[in-house]
């Protein structure tokens, strides 16, 4: 469940099943130490199960999102109202 509207966003981050049970972790631009993490969840659709996380309910605004897959962390703009993608598979 995502909780989207005026100011606040959310993100949803596809994977592979070798990140399934990781965390992955967000925090605003420019202040990397204010970390928080959700869990990479096998998840069913309509069209079957996916893996992703979820981070359901963000302030809008720049992010970056942090995890040992990727060789720095990943930028991403949060916008309210808007549930943002990102596929990592």
């Amino acid at each position: 469940m995502v909780d989207v509207g005026p100011g606040a966003g959310a993100l949803v981050i596809y994977t592979g099943d070798e990140l399934r049970g990781q965390e992955i972790e967000i925090s605003p631009a420019g202040h990397d130490s204010q970390r928080v993490h959700t869990d990479v969840l096998r998840r069913k659709t309509a069209g079957g199960h996916l893996c992703a996380a979820v981070f359901g309910s963000l302030a809008e605004g720049d992010y970056r999102i942090w995890h040992e897959s990727r060789p720095g962390p990943v930028e991403v703009r949060i916008v309210g109202g808007q549930v943002t993608e990102l596929d990592w598979r």
